[in-house]
């Protein structure tokens, strides 16, 4: 009895080596091929992909971070001039702004100069007509042609003539 006994237990332990779920002749459940499992390292390659993606997206987000303009004004010193620039950068865009407002200015100033002095030279105009003194016009025609002025006095006094008529 001894010996069937050894017979079996060495049978056993030829043929029935090892756990029936990891045995080569099992066609199991799990196929570790080279001591891999591919469906987790099928999962881990495409985790991987969305890692490099979103480590990409991140990358081309704060590459163009740095040249976001901040309001009007771009006041950020990450400048690549070439070349000749002479209104370049926030500096030449306020010396641009300043320099519109001055001469806007400029030309409010003289503007209301020639309206004021528009309305002097036609008062005079009227004054020189209600005087109704031939002598005295021809005065201001003589001192008006020795000027480059004759044709605009004798405008102005041929219009307050036509308006006094009228």
């Amino acid at each position: 009895m001894k010996n069937v006994f050894l017979t079996l237990v060495a049978c056993n332990i030829l043929f029935l080596s090892g756990c029936s779920n990891f045995s080569p002749r099992n066609n199991g459940k799990i196929q570790n091929q080279n001591g891999r499992i591919d469906e987790i390292k099928n999962n881990q390659n495409g985790i991987i992909a969305d890692l490099d993606l979103l480590k990409n997206q991140q990358e081309i987000q704060n590459s163009e971070l740095s040249r976001i303009q901040q309001g009007f004004l771009n006041l950020q010193s990450i400048y690549e001039n070439s070349g000749i620039q002479i209104l370049s950068g926030p500096g030449g865009l306020m010396a641009g702004i300043v320099g519109f407002f001055c001469i806007t200015i400029v030309m409010l100033h003289y503007r209301s100069q020639a309206k004021s002095y528009e309305k002097t030279a036609n008062l005079l105009a009227n004054q020189i007509v209600n005087l109704n003194n031939p002598d005295f016009e021809e005065e201001i025609y003589k001192a008006a042609i020795k000027s480059n002025l004759k044709e605009k006095v004798l405008n102005l006094v041929k219009k307050q003539k036509l308006m006094r008529c009228e």
